[in-house]
């Protein structure tokens, strides 16, 4: 058996038995919550890393996810899992229709309104006081319990929920190594190394953006209806500009285009600030400081870095 595939098992062994070994909620709060963001890089990536699209509203859309899923459940009394659905498609008929026309312009001018999409729907999320609940929309509903076989099971807690943000990251994952690895995902490497060469060879450039867009947006929005339930209480801060260049910036920093950027950029600028207490208020310049030192000497990421040290490394980091 390979050495790579033993490494690969254990730590997925070791991620799997975290909640059985750690009984703090605050610990499993946590590794969810990291789960979240690798989760929202991993789209973004999509996008950004495998397409070209630099969006600064990312989070616009895992902020509709989330509410959408919430105003369903609170106003109109839909079960749970339906509504995540429906918020979810929602997000992504409403991501189509920003991205159509958004997506036919470039360059800065592309990140400047992805960036003015992003403020507006935080804007409208805050003051939309009769359907969002303004500064904090609360009382959402967890999973209910369900029993089988005389067992009861509660799907409300918070190892459920770290169970559920995991597997939401493996299926993730390989929806995406499917997506790039398919003909489609080849059009959106053309697409990012030369799009007027795309387009001279006759894809249909706008049409193929449009796909990595809408797909991204749809896997935050459905992670948004998940922490929308996660947390009880969503505020709209979660769409705002400043989550999206968060994201971005993990992503810069993990490494574009990987498994283990999308890894390593949420556990360096997430978990450690949030973990290291004393570290929260000087958050930004911790974020300045590593992103000035991997645009200088990493360039492509940690991932990318540390794949380029050796050429086996590049077989064992994905």
């Amino acid at each position: 058996m390979h050495p790579r595939f033993i490494i690969y098992f254990l730590i997925g062994l070791a991620v799997v038995l975290v909640p059985v070994f750690v009984q703090s909620n605050y610990w499993i709060y946590m590794f969810t919550m990291v789960g979240i963001f690798m989760v929202l890089v991993s789209s973004l990536d999509l996008a950004y890393g495998h397409t070209g699209l630099v969006s600064l509203a990312h989070a616009a859309f895992f902020g509709i996810g989330a509410y959408s899923s919430a105003i369903l459940q609170l106003k109109l009394a839909v079960p749970i899992l339906p509504a995540l659905l429906l918020g979810t498609l929602i997000t992504a008929i409403i991501a189509a229709a920003i991205g159509w026309p958004m997506l036919r312009i470039r360059g800065p001018y592309f990140v400047l309104g992805t960036l003015a999409i992003g403020i507006a729907i935080e804007i409208i999320i805050h003051n939309w006081d009769g359907l969002t609940g303004g500064v904090s929309l609360s009382g959402i509903p967890m999973f209910p319990e369900v029993t089988i076989f005389g067992t009861t099971f509660d799907l409300s807690s918070k190892r459920f929920f770290y169970y559920l943000v995991l597997a939401v990251l493996v299926v993730t994952q390989i929806l995406i190594r499917r997506i790039v690895n398919s003909r489609t995902g080849r059009t959106f490497a053309s697409i990012r190394e030369n799009e007027d060469l795309a387009a001279a060879l006759g894809m249909n450039v706008s049409g193929y953006k449009l796909i990595s867009f809408v797909a991204a947006s749809t896997i935050a929005a459905f992670m948004g209806g998940i922490y929308a339930n996660y947390m009880g209480a969503i505020e709209p801060e979660i769409a705002g500009s400043h989550m999206s260049f968060n994201l971005l910036v993990m992503i810069v920093v993990g490494g574009t285009r990987s498994i283990a950027g999308a890894v390593i950029g949420p556990l360096l600028l997430w978990f450690v600030p949030e973990f290291l207490e004393a570290a929260q208020m000087y958050r930004p310049l911790f974020f300045g400081a590593i992103l000035i030192i991997v645009i200088i000497f990493m360039p492509t990421g940690i991932a990318g870095k540390l794949r380029s040290l050796h050429p086996r490394m590049a077989k064992w980091i994905p």
